[in-house]
């Protein structure tokens, strides 16, 4: 080789080992842990070029994350969607034995509303236990919550039993669901991997709906079992979903930095980085408005309410009550549906409702990759305007099914229902899909948890409202009004929704 080729390669080899040394330095010093965040610029000379030489890189969080490999977003992007088909699974687990229940036990629709008041207070409460105990945390213990309510639901003798610890499945339920999709919104960098996994995270709730559906057609239908073994086998999913969560997931970084905890930030953080840079390199973060937030102290904390002050007269408000609407007119028409569903399958006349019960789930899959497609070229408000117009005219078609005594052929009838019931579910499968990667846009970094609690809140009061209103139709068989309400609701969100303005 020519001599110079000789010394070039000599060079680069003894630069190599020059960085490997200073960084051996920069893991053993004590005070890196506290070059995190906006506390750190005061420091800059001390931890910069003097002690450190040019190995100490300047970057921001979300650089860190969006330069994080593909294998980190895929693996967080995994956890959340399992934590969003555990919901569903826990959600809908009782409509598949409401018809055994009903002449089992007294007080049914207490039962079917419970879940849902408990996601209403839960949502109340998720800002503000998010703000306290970290979005991570609240996600792990509310899953474990989840199964512990599944597990002794089985021992309930009486429906004010059952009632009971349905309702504390639903405050785990409301409570889950905000830190979900903030931490995606956070976590998952650059934007067009963030509103993929959102699209997917959404999507996973139809995964719960086939999960849930085919546990009860096995369990129920080919095996025979008690309705308690199918329903306490619903229990196991959120105990697997809460380790992977503990294993795969790191805490929001935003929350460690206003606590201060610059320490578990850095650790984080490092595992990404070192994911992204194949080796160790030194780093400190530079200002972010996001993410660099002073600590919080006992003298700083807010005053009550101060976040719903912010978040109901902040210049997101209009888009907060087009949202609203649009949470709640789909809770309403969805949820509503979907509790019932096996006994308006019944007042139909539909033969094999537990088959036309995984029919329903699996409608969604095309529902879901539309919205997908679409969302390449539509813009997200149009977009949601145009699925939430679609799911009313859907919903006009179920009031057009003839009840189980008329006069036309039983298959026919059959084939005819199950067809209209699967393209409501698919076409509102792409409404949650849009609402969910547009409902935390309108709002800065800090307040999204807040916000996404509130907006659950309101999917809730529509999904309560939907189990008294929908059972009484039920009893008196007046099928048609109970699909005409919540297809006047969803044209009216349509109207509104056009016009939802997204910050930049």
């Amino acid at each position: 080789l020519p001599l110079s080729s000789i010394l070039e390669r000599y060079g680069k080899w003894l630069s190599r080992r020059k960085h490997i040394s200073r960084c051996a330095a920069m893991r053993s010093d004590e005070t890196l842990p506290q070059c995190i965040g906006s506390a750190a610029i005061a420091d800059e000379k001390a931890i910069g070029a003097e002690q450190y030489g040019d190995t100490v890189e300047e970057i921001t969080i979300d650089a860190i994350l969006a330069g994080a490999p593909r294998g980190f977003s895929a693996r967080v992007g995994l956890a959340l969607c399992f934590s969003n088909a555990c919901d569903a699974v826990e959600t809908l687990s009782l409509g598949f034995i409401l018809p055994i229940l009903d002449e089992e036990l007294a007080g049914i629709e207490s039962a079917a509303a419970a879940v849902f008041a408990g996601m209403l207070m839960g949502g109340c409460v998720a800002g503000c236990f998010a703000d306290a105990l970290g979005q991570r945390t609240l996600l792990v213990a509310m899953l474990y919550l989840e199964a512990a309510a599944a597990f002794l639901g089985t021992t309930a003798q009486t429906g004010l039993q059952l009632t009971f610890w349905r309702g504390v499945s639903g405050l785990a339920i409301g409570t889950a669901v905000p830190p979900i999709f903030s931490l995606a919104e956070e976590l998952i960098q650059p934007t067009e991997r963030r509103h993929r996994c959102l699209n997917l995270i959404a999507s996973s709730f139809m995964l719960g709906t086939v999960l849930i559906s085919l546990l009860a057609w096995v369990t129920l239908r080919l095996c025979g079992l008690p309705w308690r073994i199918f329903y306490a086998s619903t229990g196991l999913l959120p105990v697997f979903n809460a380790y992977i969560i503990g294993l795969w997931v790191p805490e929001s970084p935003g929350f460690l930095l206003r606590k201060g905890r610059r320490a578990d930030l850095h650790v984080d953080l490092r595992k990404v980085w070192l994911g992204a840079a194949g080796q160790d390199v030194a780093f400190r973060l530079a200002q972010q408005s996001d993410h660099a937030l002073q600590p919080i102290g006992e003298d700083q904390a807010e005053p009550a309410g101060g976040r719903l002050w912010q978040l109901l007269h902040g210049p997101w408000r209009g888009a907060l009550s087009r949202l609203t609407s649009a949470c709640f007119a789909i809770a309403f028409s969805w949820y509503g549906l979907a509790t019932w569903l096996l006994v308006l399958f019944k007042e139909v006349g539909i033969d094999h409702p537990y088959l036309a019960g995984m029919a329903f789930a699996l409608s969604g899959v095309p529902g879901c990759l539309c919205s997908m497609l679409l969302a390449r070229c539509v813009e997200p408000r149009k977009l949601l305007a145009l699925t939430l117009a679609g799911t009313a005219l859907s919903c006009l078609g179920i009031s057009a099914l003839e009840p189980a005594d008329s006069s036309k052929s039983s298959s026919l009838r059959s084939l005819r229902a199950a067809a209209v019931v699967c393209l409501f579910n698919s076409v509102a499968t792409a409404v949650f899909n849009v609402l969910t990667t547009l409902w935390a846009t309108p709002f800065p970094a800090d307040l999204r948890p807040f916000a996404l609690g509130f907006l659950s809140v309101w999917m809730r009061v529509g999904s309560i409202s939907a189990q008294f209103i929908d059972r009484a139709l039920l009893k008196s068989h007046a099928t048609a009004t109970m699909s005409i309400i919540p297809a006047v609701l969803l044209g009216f969100s349509a109207c509104l929704c056009a016009g939802i303005k997204m910050s930049s």
